[in-house]
């Protein structure tokens, strides 16, 4: 028996499908649209590969403070929004107009590095140490660089960041490219301007640092230092992998004890982050008592794990190991209620 027959999954889309005998055909199609999954058609063995997307995040299991940045080789930070300036900087450009973002300028040296690593290619190195130098020249009278310009992180939940302000993804990464540069060149000075940055890390949000507090105790160190806080987990995580870093390459006590602070912080609030499909951004849906979770897009959920796998490879903790497990699942469509 072969039959059209129609199709209506989950009331949220109609179309016509198949049965022949007892069988049910549903188009993919439909499945597309209301799941927004993704599919790869292989002619050769004639297989139909259905996921919820293209995405999948690599392995790194050996994190070293020298070593190639969370697979940054892959990066092509000339493919984002930006233009350079005469030096080979990035500029980002928002609406407002050109600026230089701490974050972007250190993705894009960590980016030519770990190329570097990858291709010893001159020009990858000369890149990578001018974005360091960048960072020697513009850190300011309190150690660190700061962001020049306004910023709605969420406009309907947090009020705009003002300019200047300080971000912890920022002066994270910056830790993350200095320690580098340290390592390849022998050159303290890197480390040096680095460890003069760690009093943000100390001082609140309310006096222009970074730190947070979750549960009026632990310490959290803020990509957008908001009121109320927003505890944005990519920036919180990208700060610790600066810390340790520079401890690592400097055997200064100071950021290893910001770093051991902000490790018994995440081990504590990761599990909020779990949505039981994808992860959370961030925490403003709790830290302003009304809306929903922030959702990251698949990009932002590979960045988690591959940011978790360092972490974890530096820590061997259970429960960081358990929340990977469970958010690569999500990357096979599989749901945790």
């Amino acid at each position: 028996m072969y039959r059209d027959i129609t199709i209506i999954l989950h009331e949220l889309g109609k179309d016509t499908g198949k049965q022949i005998d007892n069988e049910i055909y549903v188009p993919y199609r439909l499945l597309e649209n209301v799941y927004h999954s993704a599919a790869k058609w292989t002619s050769e063995n004639k297989v139909f590969k259905i996921s919820p997307t293209h995405a999948d995040a690599l392995e790194i299991t050996n994190y070293h403070p020298g070593g190639n940045y969370l697979h940054y080789d892959k990066n092509r930070v000339e493919n984002w929004n930006v233009v350079f300036d005469k030096n080979g900087i990035p500029k980002t450009v928002y609406p407002s107009g050109e600026f230089y973002n701490p974050s972007t300028i250190a993705h894009y040296g960590l980016q030519h590095y770990s190329l570097f690593l990858k291709n010893n290619q001159a020009e990858n190195k000369q890149k990578f140490l001018a974005a360091s130098e960048w960072f020697l020249l513009a850190q300011d009278n309190r150690g660190g660089w700061t962001y020049q310009f306004d910023h709605d992180f969420y406009p309907e939940r947090v009020q705009k960041l003002k300019a200047p302000w300080y971000s912890a993804i920022g002066l994270g990464m910056a830790f993350s490219l200095l320690s580098r540069a340290s390592y390849l060149t022998q050159n303290k000075k890197y480390t040096v301007s680095a460890i003069k940055a760690l009093p943000l890390f100390q001082t609140p949000v309310h006096q222009n640092g970074v730190l947070a507090k979750f549960e009026d105790k632990f310490p959290f160190y803020e990509e957008c230092p908001t009121e109320p806080p927003s505890f944005i987990l990519n920036g919180f995580m990208f700060s610790l992998l600066g810390l340790y870093d520079l401890y690592r390459m400097t055997n200064n006590d100071d950021p290893l004890f910001l770093y051991n602070q902000g490790m018994t912080t995440l081990k504590r609030m990761l599990p909020l982050y779990d949505l039981g499909h994808r992860s959370a951004y961030d925490l403003t849906h709790y830290t302003t008592g009304h809306g929903i979770p922030n959702v990251v897009t698949w990009g932002y959920h590979i960045t988690h794990l591959h940011l978790l796998a360092a972490l974890y490879s530096i820590e061997r903790a259970t429960g960081l190991q358990e929340i990977m497990t469970r958010w690569k699942s999500y990357l096979k469509g599989q749901f945790k209620f």
